[in-house]
């Protein structure tokens, strides 16, 4: 049985339940509250890497465009925020390399999602691992187990994390010898999902808790992580797990 002390929290696009995700202000809310960051990554069509969860840039700029059809010059400029919300306004989209920089000095742990952009562009994988060269503890995620798989060969060393929704896509894993964990969400406690997980010899990360939740169930042993939007949340559970 492993230690709840022994879980690593990461915050979700940063500490996104209090600052806008994955913009500067959610990474530094993070480092504050002394936690890992899981962001998402984008690669323009000109093959610069952006920090940005959706495929499309609507939601959180207006603008109705793919990343991977703009240049990086097109999207400079932009500001991403949610208009019902003022605090969370005028927020450039921040370059990759930067926030790697950034939590390297830091000695920030890192999970770095792979999102849509990077299945288009034959050069992203290879950016990608040259830019993220000698950091230390990341790991990088992503839905797409092929793009995994070509990652890995470019950087066997690093932990890739497989995030699945269905039992099937459970079966192919034991095959995949490049797929190092899984990530979850917490949905999927105590379904038949999750006790096959468990089976296998991986590590396990969960996303989706919101720190409201009697964490002693994520107790075992392949449990090394959770992803949150409310890491401060979490970190006091684990101070005491049976509250809630």
């Amino acid at each position: 049985m492993i230690l709840l002390s022994e879980v690593k929290v990461y915050a979700h696009r940063g500490a996104s339940g209090y600052a806008l995700e994955n913009t500067w202000d959610a990474f530094i809310k993070a480092c504050e509250l002394g936690v890992g960051i899981e962001l998402d990554v984008q690669i323009t069509k000109d093959g610069v890497v952006v920090v940005y969860h959706d495929d499309n840039l609507r939601r959180l700029t207006g603008i109705n465009a793919d990343i991977d059809t703009l240049d990086y010059e097109d999207i400079k400029e932009l500001r991403a925020g949610k208009r019902w919300m003022r605090k969370f306004q005028q927020h450039q989209i921040p370059l990759a390399y930067e926030v790697f920089q950034w939590a390297k000095k830091k000695k920030i742990p890192l999970n770095v999602e792979l999102k849509g952009s990077f299945e288009k562009n034959s050069k992203g994988p290879q950016i990608l691992a040259a830019m993220l060269e000698g950091m230390q503890d990341i790991h990088l995620s992503s839905f797409n187990p092929q793009l995994l798989q070509e990652m890995k060969q470019l950087m066997p060393s690093t932990e890739m994390a497989w995030i699945i929704k269905k039992n099937k896509q459970l079966a192919f894993s034991e095959e995949m010898d490049w797929v190092d964990s899984i990530h979850l969400h917490k949905r999927l406690l105590g379904k038949p999902l999750w006790k096959d997980v468990l089976k296998l010899n991986k590590k396990v990360r969960l996303y989706g808790i919101l720190g409201s939740e009697s964490l002693t169930r994520l107790l075992e042993p392949q449990m090394i992580g959770i992803i949150t939007d409310y890491p401060d949340r979490v970190k006091r559970k684990m101070v005491s797990p049976f509250i809630g």
